[in-house]
């Protein structure tokens, strides 16, 4: 029996899209957005981690030693992959993006009813804890994306009417354009607000640079663009006193009393909890070694694809909700006929293409979402559009 933790992570592992590739043939797969698969080289490390931790014993001491170790050194990979390198003590790991929105998002340090402003364009795992912050006296300003300037000047008004924080998306899920986040967060630093920035639909796809950004704190996850596991996500936090621990756990002290209470540990990994499962972590070590291998093969191959998505769809006449020129992989049509969802359903089932429909009052009143990453081929593009255009013609 080894009781040596054996080795997980390739540093330079097969990056052929034979060997990243995880979906069975026979269908064409357009919802990245909402999970990207993961590399197979990730679920292998992972598979690898948890088979071993689960033959000493995770709380053996010896599996102990490398499940703290494996945290560790994924908080230290996620902060790199941020653009902190160094910065592994401004990492919290979490289970979710939503994990991480609920965190910040309710733990912001605020005068009793201070006014938060954010756009329509969030997640509701965004705009969930930001309303339950509303029910308990806070006030919240919602603005919406019709254009760049007028988001910036309506962000520029709210911080003028006091706003005290900001929770925007680099991202949108529901368009897919790029949000002007950087000077979104100028405007707040400059008014002392706190900004957050919600990464989940751009890390993996578009480069994401906290220092850059000048965020007070970003979200993310590993599941979509990055193809790591599920169940894995992280937060990064410029100032851990920006925002209270509202949930507490054995991992978020440092000490702790019986009598006299606790001590939370110095860094953000006072805004983890419990137990979670690190060998998930391990996975998504492997799949941001993934990305590094790749280097700028993402975003230029996500570049090609999106212009052909657009040539083809072109001749269809469907209005878009995206804006043409956009460095992501998602593209939001408004079928001018209505029943986006009957489409999607008819989508699948006849011709095995999954979109994703979209359906939000006052911001996407029927939309279909497809989203693609740099795996996808030319003909997966054309096959999409192809069952888009037959699903439309029969509509009419």
């Amino acid at each position: 029996m080894a009781f040596e933790p054996p080795r997980l992570v390739d540093d330079r592992p097969d990056t052929s899209p034979a060997a990243l590739r995880a979906l069975a043939p026979g269908f064409v797969y357009g919802n990245v957005a909402g999970s990207g698969p993961t590399f197979p080289v990730a679920q292998r490390a992972a598979e690898r981690a948890r088979t071993w931790l689960s033959e000493v014993g995770m709380f053996s001491h010896v599996g102990y030693d490398a499940y703290n170790a494996w945290l560790a050194e994924a908080r230290a990979d996620l902060a790199a992959f941020l653009g902190d390198a160094g910065g592994a003590s401004r990492i919290a790991l979490m289970t979710s993006a939503t994990e991480g929105l609920n965190t910040l998002a309710l733990g912001l340090r605020l005068p009793p009813g201070s006014l938060i402003v954010t756009t329509a364009e969030e997640h509701g795992s965004a705009l969930m804890p930001l309303h339950r912050r509303r029910e308990r006296g806070d006030r919240l300003r919602i603005v919406r994306h019709e254009s760049d300037a007028q988001l910036l000047e309506d962000l520029a008004r709210a911080f003028s009417d006091g706003a005290r924080a900001l929770v925007i998306s680099l991202v949108s899920c529901k368009s897919g354009n790029a949000l002007p986040v950087r000077e979104a967060c100028a405007l707040a630093r400059a008014a002392g607000a706190v900004s957050v920035v919600d990464a989940a639909q751009a890390l993996g796809q578009v480069p994401v640079d906290v220092r850059a950004l000048g965020a007070d704190a970003v979200v993310t996850l590993g599941h979509k663009w990055v193809h790591g596991p599920l169940a894995t996500g992280a937060l990064w936090v410029r100032d851990v006193e920006l925002f209270s621990s509202e949930r507490l756990g054995w991992r978020s002290q440092s000490a702790f009393d019986v009598d006299t209470g606790y001590t939370l540990q110095p860094d953000a990994t006072r805004f983890e909890t419990g137990t979670i499962d690190a060998a998930a972590f391990v996975g998504l070590r492997q799949a941001i070694a993934v990305h590094r291998a790749l280097g700028d093969v993402v975003p230029r191959r996500i570049a090609a694809l999106r212009a052909r998505l657009l040539e083809r769809a072109a001749p269809l006449g469907v209005p878009l909700r995206s804006r043409r020129a956009e460095p992501t992989g998602i593209v939001v049509l408004l079928p001018a006929g209505g029943d986006a969802a009957g489409i999607v359903t008819r989508m699948w089932s006849e011709d095995r293409v999954v979109v994703k429909h979209l359906a939000e009052k006052g911001v996407v009143p029927d939309g279909i979402r497809i989203s693609f990453w740099a795996l996808h081929t030319e003909d997966d593009i054309d096959r999409v559009v192809g069952s888009l255009a037959a699903r439309l013609a029969a509509q009419a």
